[in-house]
C-alpha cells in the first residue's frame, strides 16, 4: 500500500469521526427519515402501481399504516407490562423488606470476613465495592436521562416522520437535483456507495432487533421453566440491558443469584447461572456471525470494528463500527480511494 493511500485513508478516518462526533448529533433525524423512506420505498411503490395512486398519498398512507402498526403492538407490549407491574406492586414491599434485609446480612459478612484478609486483599475487595456501587448509580442517572430526554425523542420522531414523508413524495426531483449537483462519474460511485451504507444500516438493524427478540424469547422461555414470577418484564428488561455493555443483564441476573443462594432456592441460583452464560455466549457468538452476514464482512473484519467502534465512541460506537467498516470498503471497491498501481 503506497503512502498516498494511507494518507487518504487516514485523512477519510478523520472526517468520518469528525462527522460522526459533532455533525450528526444535529442532523440524525433527517438521517433516519432517509433511511425510513429507503425502507418504506417497496411498500410506497406497491400502492402507486397496485392502486394507481400519487405519491403523495401512497407516501401518507405508507407512514399512517406504520405508526398505526407500530402504535397497536406498542400497546399489546404496555398492556402486558402494566398487567404484571399491577401485580409485582402488591407485593414489592415484601421484596424490598427481603432485599433489605439480604442487604445488611451481606455487608455485615463481608465486613467481618474483609477483616480478617490481608491489606492487599482487603483492597481489591473494597474495589470491586466500588465499581457495583458505580454500575448501580449509573442505572439510576441512567433512568433519569432516559424520562428527561422522552420530549427531545417526541420532538426527533416527527421530524424523522416528516422528512421521511417528503423524502418519499419528491424522490424523483430530489435524484435529480443530486445528480446536476455533483458530476457524472463521482454521482455513480455516490450512489454506489449510499446503497451499501442503507442496506448496511438496514442489515445492522435487522440483526439488533433479531438478537433483541432471541434473547427476549430464551430469557422469558427459561425464567418460565425456573418458575420465576413477571418472567415476561424481566425477560424484556434483561434483553434491553443486554445492548449496554457497561451494564448488561448481570445487573438484573447477579443479585438475584445472591438473593437466591442466600434465601431461596440454590437450584433456581444455578439454573439462573447457567441461563445467564447460555445467553451471554449465544449473543456474543450470533453477534458477530449475524452482522458479518448481513453486513457482507468478514467475521474478523466484525469484530475489529465493533470493538474500535466501542473504543472511540462509546456504545454507540458498536452501531457506528460497523457502518463506517462498509463505508471504507465500498470506497474501497469503487476505487474512490487511490490504490497503488
Amino acid at each position: 500500500m503506497s503512502t498516498r493511500t494511507i494518507s487518504y485513508v487516514i485523512f477519510l478516518f478523520i472526517l468520518i469521526y469528525l462527522f460522526l462526533r459533532f455533525v450528526l448529533p444535529y442532523v440524525m433525524p433527517f438521517a433516519l427519515g432517509v433511511f425510513l423512506a429507503f425502507l418504506l420505498e417497496p411498500i410506497v411503490s406497491f400502492f402507486v402501481f397496485r392502486f394507481r395512486l400519487k405519491r403523495s398519498w401512497s407516501a401518507l398512507l405508507t407512514i399512517i399504516v406504520l405508526l398505526a402498526v407500530f402504535s397497536y403492538l406498542v400497546f399489546l407490549g404496555v398492556t402486558r407490562l402494566f398487567n404484571e407491574i399491577a401485580d409485582l406492586y402488591q407485593y414489592f414491599p415484601q421484596y424490598y423488606a427481603d432485599i433489605q434485609e439480604l442487604t445488611e446480612r451481606v455487608l455485615s459478612y463481608a465486613g467481618e470476613v474483609s477483616g480478617r484478609l490481608p491489606g492487599p486483599l482487603q483492597a481489591i475487595l473494597q474495589d470491586q465495592w466500588n465499581r457495583v456501587y458505580e454500575v448501580l448509580a449509573k442505572v439510576v442517572s441512567g433512568a433519569g436521562v432516559v424520562i428527561k430526554a422522552l420530549p427531545g425523542v417526541t420532538v426527533s420522531a416527527i421530524f424523522t416522520l416528516l422528512s421521511a414523508y417528503f423524502v418519499i413524495r419528491d424522490r424523483a426531483h430530489i435524484s435529480r437535483f443530486l445528480r446536476d449537483l455533483v458530476p457524472a462519474g463521482l454521482f455513480q460511485t455516490v450512489k454506489n456507495v449510499e446503497l451499501d451504507i442503507l442496506r448496511g444500516v438496514a442489515g445492522f438493524i435487522r440483526v439488533q432487533t433479531v438478537l433483541i427478540v432471541l434473547s427476549m424469547l430464551i430469557n422469558v422461555a427459561g425464567l418460565s421453566l425456573l418458575g420465576a414470577r413477571y418472567a415476561v418484564v424481566l425477560g424484556i428488561l434483561i434483553a434491553l440491558l443486554d445492548l449496554l455493555p457497561v451494564v448488561g443483564p448481570g445487573v438484573v441476573y447477579v443479585p438475584w443469584m445472591v438473593y437466591e443462594f442466600a434465601w431461596g432456592s440454590a437450584a433456581r441460583a444455578v439454573g439462573l447461572l447457567g441461563l445467564y452464560g447460555g445467553v451471554s455466549v449465544f449473543r456474543q457468538i450470533a453477534q458477530t456471525h449475524l452482522v458479518g452476514k448481513e453486513l457482507g464482512l468478514h467475521p474478523l473484519e466484525t469484530l475489529i470494528s465493533l470493538y474500535v467502534g466501542y473504543k472511540v465512541f462509546g456504545t454507540i460506537g458498536l452501531a457506528y463500527g460497523p457502518l463506517v467498516a462498509i463505508f471504507v470498503k465500498g470506497l474501497w471497491k469503487s476505487g474512490a480511494i487511490p490504490r497503488e498501481k
